[in-house]
């Protein structure tokens, strides 16, 4: 009798994906809104397309915590020096990039729970100052 192995393909932990997911979304809303100058919209497209590359990995768990890591490492800075064109923005997706990276509940059940509720909590703050008046006034 033969036995046939069957292999399953391992892929990054979903709360990992939706935090990834999150450091996207989290800086458009001001982007879209304001309509700023056209000149802000090839930095932001760059970004943007940078905040990508980790969801691009979601069938690699072994890659994607360094790759998410890594983009925020370089996130950071970038944020922070190109402020004055209005790349202050992504500067919440920073922690949303780290805390992808660590949340796996496969390595660390109870601390990437907190990590998810984490990032949950950032992210329904950080888009609700987005979407009330007072930021825009």
């Amino acid at each position: 009798m033969t036995t046939t192995r069957v292999t399953t393909r391992e892929y990054v932990h979903p709360w990992q994906f939706a935090l990834a997911v999150c450091a996207v979304v989290v800086p458009l809303p001001p982007v879209v809104i304001e309509r700023g100058g056209s000149f802000v919209l090839p930095f932001v497209a760059a970004t943007t397309a940078l905040l990508v590359v980790p969801l691009l990995l979601h069938a690699r768990p072994d890659i994607f915590p360094g790759v998410a890591a890594a983009l925020a490492a370089l996130l950071l800075p970038w944020s922070v020096f190109a402020s004055l064109v209005g790349m202050f923005v992504f500067f919440p997706s920073v922690p949303l990039l780290v805390l992808a990276a660590a949340a796996d509940p496969r390595r660390r059940p109870r601390a990437a729970r907190l990590m998810a509720a984490t990032g949950l909590v950032l992210t329904a703050s950080v888009m609700s100052s987005w979407w009330s008046p007072a930021y825009y006034g």
